[in-house]
């Protein structure tokens, strides 16, 4: 049964952590401040809108994981509004460029932007940016929540992830893992297990998600947080999994501990959502969030979230504000506590 839902999985959309966890160099030399954010309020949605097409811009290369998304739910919402919903993808400068396009857009709900993880993580990267992440850009709604998962190689000794973490606290000073790139959510993930088992385990970063598993495959670090191309890998036993990011159980692998069971509060997943320029008026964004969440809710998206190991949450507007404030300072916190460095852009 679980070869078959793999499978199942890897023919649909397998997320490319190179897609949603962007390579950068990350040094940490200043605190980041997150503004105070007002929360917008339930309105009777816009009944004109939308009068016209809308487009979707999408801060990664096209046919990526974060694409996906994108496109189904436009598909989704254009079918629901009878008006085109385009995706255009404008990649580049680790998910800045796209965010600075929307933030400078006309407010009127005909600009959206498909934001992630790495929008939250980004301030962090540089020390300035044409936009400020919380306050030029107005929370819609979110659309997918995607787990990593701990991952080592066959012959590693840890047969589980206490033996990992007993492996760690002994030799945690000669002991090594692996990202797609320094300021990754991978990286960050390696650096919070490190602050939780109070060890510094060395960060090797890779361009990318290929070479970074090509190395645990080749035993030459212990561990990565992978993201779901690892599936066919661990089905084929060339990695151990040994433990997953999200605050629950994945449903593919029920025996495999959440780390959040260990380390209470340990949560670090690939997410997705849609944003407006600050300003648009409330009515239109209400009636995004209230459309798109009935998008997720149709027979066909279902079938695709879960065959693609995605959890589909609509998480409100207001909620979704919160959530992205929440988001950035615990990336603030991982970055501070580790010592880590900030570059300049």
């Amino acid at each position: 049964m679980l070869t078959k839902t793999l499978s199942t999985r890897l023919c649909k959309w397998v997320l490319s952590a190179t897609a949603l966890c962007l390579s950068g160099s990350l040094l940490f030399a200043q605190s980041v401040t997150t503004p105070s954010v007002n929360l917008p309020t339930a309105t009777t949605p816009n009944s004109s809108y939308p009068s016209r097409p809308v487009t979707i811009i999408n801060p990664y290369p096209a046919g990526g994981g974060a694409d996906n998304v994108a496109r189904m739910i436009a598909t989704a919402l254009s079918q629901e509004w009878g008006q085109s919903v385009l995706v255009e993808s404008k990649p580049g400068g680790g998910t800045t460029i796209a965010a600075a396009y929307v933030a400078k857009a006309k407010p009127d709900g005909y600009t959206l932007l498909l934001s992630s993880t790495q929008h939250a993580i980004a301030p962090l990267l540089m020390k300035s940016l044409p936009y400020d992440y919380l306050t030029s850009l107005q929370a819609i709604t979110t659309l997918s929540f995607t787990s990593l998962y701990l991952v080592v190689p066959a012959k590693s000794p840890a047969e589980d992830l206490n033996q990992l973490i007993d492996l760690l606290k002994k030799n945690g000073s000669q002991m090594n893992f692996a990202s797609s790139g320094s300021g990754s959510l991978p990286h960050l993930s390696g650096e919070l297990l490190n602050l939780n088992l109070k060890v510094k385990v060395q960060h090797i970063p890779f361009q990318g998600t290929s070479p970074a598993t090509n190395a645990l495959l080749s035993s030459n670090v212990d561990f990565l947080f992978a993201d779901t191309s690892a599936f066919a890998l661990i089905e084929a036993k060339k990695l151990k999994l040994l433990a997953i990011t999200s605050e629950k159980r994945d449903p593919v692998f029920p025996e495999v501990l959440s780390l959040s069971e260990v380390f209470p509060g340990f949560s670090s997943q690939v997410w997705t959502g849609l944003e407006a320029p600050a300003g648009t008026p409330k009515a239109v964004v209400e009636k995004i969030y209230q459309t798109t969440k009935k998008a997720m809710g149709l027979p066909n998206v279902v079938k695709n979230y879960k065959e693609s190991a995605r959890d589909a949450t609509a998480l409100s507007p207001g909620e979704f504000t919160l959530f992205k404030k929440s988001e950035m300072d615990k990336f603030t916190q991982i970055v501070k506590n580790s010592q880590l460095e900030l570059i300049a852009n």
